[in-house]
């Protein structure tokens, strides 16, 4: 990509941040997320990714990937207060998923500087998914400070759940598939958590349950969000009664998208769903 310098410092900001580092970003062109600063970039990506695939079902078995990015000259545009991007090598991307069991799904992601010999961040990540409505999954995220102290870097374990409490003592429900629920009269435990161990405490955290009655659910659901370091958190709890094939009422934020966008895999009760074609993962 090859993007002129234009000066953008008398424009306003109001949406635009810099993007993170990551496979997901590091082939766009513009640096900022947003439309109020558009980087001026003269530089070169380079990637590999292979894919393994199931013949009968298109299904991803494994994936592996490595990038980086060769910069020719300074990135001038910056974000209010920000300075110049001077690298001419960016660190060094290595990822892995594994999905050799539909049960089981690990990933890795690591970011290694090769001007220092060492990992800037790393991620190791697993999930358990033995079926419909039962899925726990946890992480472990690291991310090295610049000034290399122990107490200015990251350092994060993420937890989450969605299952089943009735198959604590013994009630497995019924197998009725994806959207249909286990049964009427079920409780379901939701939930995902995330702690420091930095700071040796609760970051952001989403606990609650779920109940199926058959003709109508029920939802509550905490919300804890740490949205600073000197400042407290945002705790709000949401309420949702569903009636099914009808509406949903609630007080608060929608409980169903805190649980969507927080738990991985998490599955609606009452939900149409669409087999996936064989040829859905081709590119």
């Amino acid at each position: 990509v090859n993007t002129p310098y234009r000066n953008q410092s008398y424009l306003p900001n109001y949406d635009s941040a810099l993007n993170d580092f990551n496979f997901a970003t590091v082939f766009t062109e513009n640096a900022f997320g947003g439309n109020d600063r558009i980087s001026d970039n003269n530089l070169l990506t380079l990637g590999l990714t292979t894919r393994f695939l199931e013949p009968a079902t298109g299904a991803q078995l494994a994936q592996f990937g490595v990038a980086q990015r060769l910069r020719f000259k300074d990135q001038n545009v910056t974000l209010p207060g920000g300075a110049p991007a001077t690298d001419r090598l960016s660190d060094f991307l290595v990822g892995a998923s594994l999905n050799w069991d539909p049960r089981w799904t690990f990933d890795t992601t690591v970011q290694y500087n090769p001007d220092t010999g060492r990992s800037e961040r790393a991620s190791v990540g697993g999930r358990w998914n033995p079926g419909n409505y039962r899925v726990i999954s946890a992480a472990y995220r690291y991310q090295r400070n610049s000034s290399a102290t122990a107490a200015d870097g990251s350092e994060q374990i993420d937890i989450g759940w969605q299952w089943p409490l009735s198959a604590l003592w013994g009630d497995k429900g019924q197998d009725l598939g994806a959207g249909q629920g286990q049964g009427a009269g079920r409780w379901y435990s939701v939930g995902r958590l995330n702690y420091s161990m930095y700071d040796r405490k609760l970051v952001d955290g989403v606990v609650g349950f779920e109940y199926d009655a058959g003709c109508w659910l029920g939802r509550i659901v905490l919300d804890r969000t740490q949205t600073g370091t000197n400042t407290a958190a945002n705790q709000k709890i949401s309420f949702q009664l569903e009636f099914v094939g009808f509406t949903r009422l609630g007080v608060g934020t929608n409980p169903l998208s805190v649980l969507k966008e927080n738990i991985p895999r998490y599955q609606y009760l009452r939900e149409q769903t669409t087999t996936p074609s064989r040829f859905s993962q081709y590119d």
